[in-house]
């Protein structure tokens, strides 16, 4: 799930957002993790002056006390690339984004803020030397939504992308 620049390498961004999902706390008490197919109408949108690649997919994995569920789709514009991923990790609260206050990092390498998209709390990275992109968005405390692009000049695709994205829907299923 790491995202690599063309370098070969995570950015800083990547590494701080890695930490604090590793060690957030986990409440004991799961719910039901959502099945993917569940998942699969909130990707399976559609964005204006993109194309889809191929047919949304996704995967739900339950072995002993792990729940995981994935669904995803890609969509191309020319010689840029996006892919939307809603995760489902174990049907608990996502702190990692949940308790992430305000930030602003910015360097030659990558720009890295919070912001919200649909009243939900998110992170945005741009990486201009690759230019490459991350919107993760946390949503009801509970699913992560993942935005990547490719071949951008900003940040805009993926905000545009994150509009046409049910959010307040998708944040119904984390009852």
């Amino acid at each position: 799930m790491r995202r690599m620049t063309k370098k070969g390498r995570s950015g800083p961004g990547a590494l701080v957002a890695l930490a604090l999902m590793m060690f957030a706390p986990v409440p004991t008490a799961p719910a039901e993790t959502v099945n993917f197919r569940e998942l699969l109408p909130f990707v399976d949108v559609k964005i204006p002056g993109w194309e889809m690649d191929q047919k949304p997919g996704g995967t739900t994995i339950k072995q002993d006390n792990v729940q995981i569920s994935e669904a995803r789709a890609s969509f191309r514009s020319g010689n840029r690339k996006l892919e939307i991923t809603i995760l489902d990790f174990w049907g608990k609260p996502m702190p990692f984004l949940g308790g992430l206050q305000q930030v602003e990092i910015e360097s030659s390498e990558e720009q890295i803020r919070t912001t919200q998209v649909q009243n939900f709390k998110a992170l945005e990275t741009y990486r201009p030397p690759d230019k490459t992109g991350d919107l993760e968005i946390s949503v009801a405390d509970r699913f992560w939504v993942r935005i990547t692009g490719e071949g951008l000049d900003n940040l805009e695709p993926l905000r545009f992308a994150a509009q046409q994205l049910d959010l307040k829907k998708l944040g119904g299923l984390a009852k």
